[in-house]
């Protein structure tokens, strides 16, 4: 490893992926254009994941294995935040893929209009290789212009185009240092406080609309699990993120608009942590304090404040209703 500055820091979590973790760091690696280091945190994997790190690491100097206990994603993230050196920070994770010329895309674009944060865009994909003209993930940023973080919410929270996933957020190190962000550890939906925070704090956000990031659909992600204690996980995710978008939305900081928005947001995770209780956990016992919790937080009223429309005003009465039951 140089001691010159780098032009990119890719952070990877890695946690039992060690049939796509090659696949994923040549990626990676292959991206042309750009002087890069990969921190890639090894989170307590009971595979052979750190085996194929250390194989791959002791190849290519570029590529730094840090070996952890289990504590999750957002840990190992921040383990890696602590550790960059790059001019701009990217994510990946340990079983997506990555095209070429997307990170010296999205730091051209980055350098070229000053900015803190740059979003790309993303697909899924099943096997690689992947389509040739594959579907975008997202159709509706403002791509081409330069916003403020609070107005990248107004301009895609109200079409639920909001793009909180962390991999396709390319962010200036000095930015990340400057506001001292890290993610929530011990959290799932981790993403959307992280992007939260970034776009808060964020004065320069921009765009580019070619879809470079490949996300793997992975039956055995936490998010696709139906055991009880990953679903409660998930519940308590919501919960945590509904309470940080409710909190940011009452700052006295937040302008009108802006706190409408992030409570509208609010409204559609408090859909989201209804669709789980009701589908995904079916035992009363399980489902009653995380219905007392909702109830008790006033995240009712929060929900009725955000809507702008019937469908929204619907959601609030359906999850009074059904947390009103649970919680007796």
């Amino acid at each position: 490893m140089t001691s010159k500055r780098p032009d990119a820091s890719v952070i990877v979590p890695v946690y039992n992926c060690e049939a796509w973790l090659e696949v994923l760091l040549c990626s990676v690696l292959d991206q042309d254009g750009v002087d890069l280091e990969v921190i890639a945190i090894c989170d307590g994997a009971t595979d052979s994941s750190l085996a194929v790190l250390e194989s791959l690491a002791a190849r290519d100097a570029r590529i730094r294995v840090v070996a952890q206990a289990n504590r999750g994603v957002s840990a190992a993230r921040n383990a890696g935040l602590t550790l960059a050196r790059g001019e701009w920070i990217a994510f990946a994770d340990g079983d997506d893929w990555m095209k070429p010329g997307a990170l010296r895309t999205w730091i051209e674009h980055g350098r070229q209009h000053d900015l803190d944060v740059v979003i790309g865009n993303g697909f899924t994909f099943d096997a690689l290789p992947p389509p040739a003209d594959p579907q975008p993930m997202y159709d509706g940023q403002p791509w081409g212009e330069v916003c403020s973080g609070a107005t990248w919410f107004e301009r895609t929270v109200p079409n639920d185009d909001w793009v909180v996933c962390v991999w396709l957020q390319c962010v200036r190190r000095d930015f990340v240092s400057r506001h001292g962000l890290r993610f929530e550890e011990g959290v799932v939906h981790e993403d959307i406080i992280w992007t939260l925070q970034v776009g808060l704090r964020a004065q320069r956000v921009g765009f580019v609309h070619e879809p470079f990031y490949g996300y793997r659909r992975n039956p055995g992600s936490i998010t696709n699990s139906l055991s009880p204690d990953a679903v409660a996980r998930r519940a308590a995710g919501y919960l945590r993120v509904i309470d940080a978008l409710v909190t940011a939305a009452l700052d006295p900081r937040a302008n009108r608009r802006l706190s409408r928005i992030l409570l509208r947001q609010a409204n559609r995770e408090s859909g989201h942590l209804l669709h789980v209780l009701r589908k995904r956990l079916s035992d009363d016992a399980l489902r009653r304090p995380f219905a007392r919790q909702f109830l008790q937080s006033g995240y009712l009223r929060a929900m009725l404040k955000g809507a702008t429309n019937a469908s929204e005003v619907w959601r609030a009465l359906r999850c009074w209703r059904f947390y009103s039951r649970c919680a007796a």
